[in-house]
């Protein structure tokens, strides 16, 4: 396959991932070769500077669109802001301080464009544990869509997980955009160890996440029966994430309040993903004992300071995990699985239609170890509720998260889903089965 930046395999996926948000406004072709004439191999201050610049190109022009009166132009150039700015500071480590601000600054320009957008969209507050909320957003079908509200029917509503590098604003390039515009309604946040809530308030991430998604459900709920105009059918809900979004939603469809999962390239177990990326013979010296945790620690920072995508990995590791040396944050990895000592098997106690997905160019698993496994753990699903979609090829979804393919995952998830919720849509094309006896 064509890399974008053959130098570097992490700057080339991150790249890959910005450009197929194209098709819903998260970038423009133009401005992207610019900022990429700029970035150097394996540099993070280079990717810095090269895509501020084009967040604030984007806000500038932005601007100008909004005091021409012109809203469209605005609202696209306001969300090719807010994605540069996202994608600007992704390759910064903790603590930099340049990426708070950055952040912010991401979100600012999202916010700026909602206003703009066809249907409404509402800034949310989820209430979650101690005090906390969890910030997220919630929209609407625009009238323009394909509705699916004739003969009185609500919206049935998408629950959107994050990631673990990605943000609630990311998602409506991936996900929220498209899903409006097919006439469901969408709740996107960010929980503990994402976004928001992990570079503002430090909170780490946490394994049983389905916590998280049970307060949002509730919070689902009671905006429905508090307000009816908002058209919310709560007894439709489906939740769907991507890679470690995809575990927490695999997580999340225990919930009985969950009628359908899409999981976009999961893992199993963390810990084994971190084993398969590690080299063997060490890895299992480290594991029974025979090597410390000092020398460990010490093999994998050194490794770090001659090799960028280690280092970038392990910082955002330490960073979304709490903890400080490496042997720790891989101890940490073993809770994020979906078979542990503490919760028992989670898959068995999923009982709605599941999509699974795997991609043959993935980062970190294969379909064996991930979604083919799930397929086969999902054992109170019966074989037609459950689906695995394995492309191969890039331009078929082939690489983790679909990246620069979005567009076709959109479309396989709402098949899915439309067939499962018994969604009925007007046929634009007869099938080919009934054109070729036509012809």
């Amino acid at each position: 396959m064509y890399s974008i930046f053959p130098s570097s395999t992490i700057f080339s996926f991150e790249l890959t991932r910005l450009l197929g948000s194209t098709p819903n406004s998260g970038c423009d072709i133009a401005e992207f070769l610019s900022a990429v004439s700029k970035i150097k191999k394996n540099n993070p201050d280079s990717w810095f500077s090269a895509w501020t610049e084009q967040a604030i190109r984007a806000e500038k022009i932005a601007e100008d669109a909004a005091t021409a009166g012109y809203g469209v132009l605005a609202r696209n150039a306001y969300l090719r802001a807010c994605n540069y700015h996202r994608a600007s500071h992704f390759m910064l480590i903790h603590p930099d301080e340049r990426i708070l601000p950055s952040a912010q600054r991401s979100i600012g320009n999202f916010q700026k464009a909602i206003p703009l957008m066809e249907g409404r969209v509402l800034k949310v507050s989820i209430p979650y544990e101690k005090g906390l909320d969890l910030p997220g957003y919630l929209y609407l079908p625009p009238a323009s869509s394909t509705r699916l509200q004739a003969g009185g029917r609500k919206s049935p509503v998408l629950v959107v997980l994050c990631g673990a590098d990605s943000t609630k604003e990311e998602m409506h390039f991936m996900f929220a955009d498209g899903a409006i515009q097919m006439g469901y309604a969408v709740l996107v946040f960010e929980g503990p160890g994402q976004g928001h809530v992990l570079k503002r308030k430090e909170i780490p991430l946490r394994p049983d996440f389905e916590v998280c998604t049970s307060k949002a459900l509730d919070y689902l709920h009671a905006i429905s029966k508090k307000d009816e105009s908002l058209g919310l059918d709560v007894d439709i809900i489906a939740v769907v994430g991507a890679s470690l979004g995809a575990y927490y939603a695999l997580r999340a469809a225990t919930d009985s309040r969950i009628k359908a999962c899409v999981s976009i390239d999961p893992f199993f177990s963390l810990w084994e993903v971190a084993e398969s990326r590690s080299p063997k013979a060490v890895f299992d010296l480290w594991v029974n004992g025979w090597l410390s945790d000092g020398f460990w620690n010490w093999s994998i920072e050194t490794h770090c300071k001659v090799n960028f995508p280690t280092r970038w990995e392990f910082g955002l590791g330490k960073w979304m995990t709490g903890y400080k040396e490496p042997a720790d944050v891989l101890r940490r990895f073993r809770d994020f699985s979906l078979d542990t000592t503490i919760d028992g098997n989670i898959l068995e106690k999923v009982k709605c239609p599941v999509l699974i997905t795997s991609a043959d160019q993935a980062m970190y698993t294969s379909a064996e170890t991930s979604a083919l496994r799930i397929h086969r753990s999902l054992t109170n699903v019966t074989e037609d509720c459950k689906e695995v979609w394995a492309p191969k090829d890039a331009a078929d979804g082939g690489l983790t998260g679909k990246v620069g393919a979005w567009p076709l995952m959109l479309q396989k998830s709402f098949e899915f889903l439309d067939k499962h919720f018994e969604v009925k849509r007007t046929l634009l094309l007869d099938p080919p089965s009934s054109r070729e006896q036509g012809s």
